[in-house]
């Protein structure tokens, strides 16, 4: 996303946007989202682990490219980390920290996440850097 518009967004109140709720993520999967913010697609991923839910945005911090190597696919094949699809970078599910490959010691874009009535419910542009929790 072009830098003009990271700094616009920043400025902006973060607004909640209700996704699905939690038992439609199976435990250990990702799934991915688009929200429409002030007419701007956002592509965002949800991955449920130990039945928390944990949301980035959909890019890598190395080249900005999507993650998932299919629809949904977001993690390796023992579904313990993130895997990015271009350079095969892994990323802790906790907190989107890279701990192999191009961006290694980067993070991916977290998103404020909520369950609210089952609901799994991500604000945006509330994001961070460093830790997808609240």
């Amino acid at each position: 996303m072009p830098a003009q518009k990271l700094i616009i967004m920043q400025n902006m109140k973060p607004r909640p946007y209700s996704l699905c709720v939690i038992d439609d993520i199976p435990e250990d999967e990702a799934r991915s989202f688009v929200i429409n913010h002030n007419e701007i697609a956002i592509q965002l991923f949800i991955v449920k682990k130990a039945n928390n839910v944990y949301a980035y945005e959909n890019r890598c911090p190395h080249v900005g490219t999507s993650l998932d190597w299919q629809p949904n696919q977001f993690l390796d094949s023992s579904n313990s980390w993130i895997q990015c699809s271009t350079h095969g970078a892994l990323f802790r599910i906790e907190d989107g920290f890279c701990i192999q490959g191009p961006c290694v010691n980067q993070y991916l874009t977290g998103i404020k996440v909520e369950i609210k009535n089952k609901k799994i419910i991500v604000f945006y542009p509330n994001t961070f850097k460093n830790s997808s929790k609240t």
